[in-house]
């Protein structure tokens, strides 16, 4: 899992040096999530706008993995930019649980599987462009909802004798709401600099990787990206979590830990017009039974 926020702040990182340090190719990357931002963070900026005068931009892709000490991550990810102003996203998450099974059958004697799927459905638009108003300190504001739906824990549920309703992940779907400022700052240094801060409104556990608690809070995050040349630039991020999952011993095993927030830092690079790789290291805290802040991760992604 670790590694999963790693590779999640690399696809963010990529996304937006594409987005703002080509014109018009490898827009802002693709978070683990499927919309645009770094690695775990939204952007406000949007992926691969459409020319001018045309409706459709052309798709984005990516595919992203994160290798921690335990667990892994992996997610493929497409976004369709819509008149500049909308985006809708999609990603598939594959969560790789590493020893998370073998502890559950030595404490409680219950056999689950060893991985975790889960689908992202997101729905984004810029109601404010940066600049607006005449205002030339206007962040890019962007609207998001994002639906979530876990096709593994009714069934750990169940191989669980209900152990994960009686911890507080009662729900296997969830929708998040996202409110993000982003904005380029150019007069400070010879290269840009993107800011951006947002909020996020769910319920969401371990970002929904282990369900959802019908329990909402709000949780801040946010990110630097700065451009070290035209293709390359370094970003920072920041999310915090609901730690909404009751902590469990059982058997001599820490099964479920505390909820932490999580962090990473990354590089991103475009290749050409169409295609960036980022990489980076992530620290994700305890997930599950074991703590993951040593995550490494990796994305590639394209843009037709």
């Amino acid at each position: 899992m670790g590694n999963k926020s790693t590779v999640l702040a690399v696809l963010g990182t990529i996304l937006v040096v594409c987005a703002v340090g080509v014109a018009g190719p490898p827009l802002p990357l693709h978070t683990i999530e499927g919309n645009s931002g770094v690695l775990i963070t939204s952007t406000a900026y949007l992926a691969n706008p459409p020319e001018e005068g045309e409706i459709l931009g052309k798709p984005s892709v990516s595919a992203s993995a994160i290798f921690a000490g335990n667990k892994d991550l992996h997610s493929f990810a497409v976004t369709e930019n819509i008149y500049g102003q909308f985006e809708i996203g999609y990603a598939f998450e594959r969560f790789g649980l590493g020893d998370w099974p073998t502890d559950v059958m030595a404490a409680v004697g219950a056999k689950v599987h060893d991985h975790i799927g889960m689908h992202n459905l997101n729905l984004r638009a810029m109601f404010i462009q940066e600049g607006d108003f005449d205002c030339p300190w206007m962040p890019a504001i962007t609207f998001g909802t994002h639906f979530k739906w876990n096709e593994s824990t009714s069934e750990l549920d169940r191989d669980l004798g209900g152990l994960l309703n009686t911890l507080g992940s009662d729900h296997n779907s969830g929708t998040e709401f996202t409110l993000v400022a982003s904005k380029t700052i150019t007069e400070l240094l010879p290269q840009p600099i993107i800011i951006s801060a947002g909020i996020r409104n769910g319920d969401a556990i371990h970002t929904g990787l282990f369900g959802f608690a019908g329990q909402r809070r709000t949780t801040f995050e946010g990110s630097i990206i700065a451009f070290l040349t035209d293709r390359l630039a370094f970003a920072a991020e920041y999310r915090q979590k609901s730690d909404l999952l009751t902590e469990l011993s059982a058997g001599g095993y820490h099964l479920v830990k505390a909820e932490n927030d999580w962090w990473s830092l990354c590089l991103a690079y475009v290749i050409n017009d169409n295609m960036t790789i980022s990489g980076g290291y992530a620290n994700l805290g305890n997930l599950a039974n074991s703590q993951e802040n040593g995550a490494w991760g990796i994305q590639l992604k394209y843009e037709f």
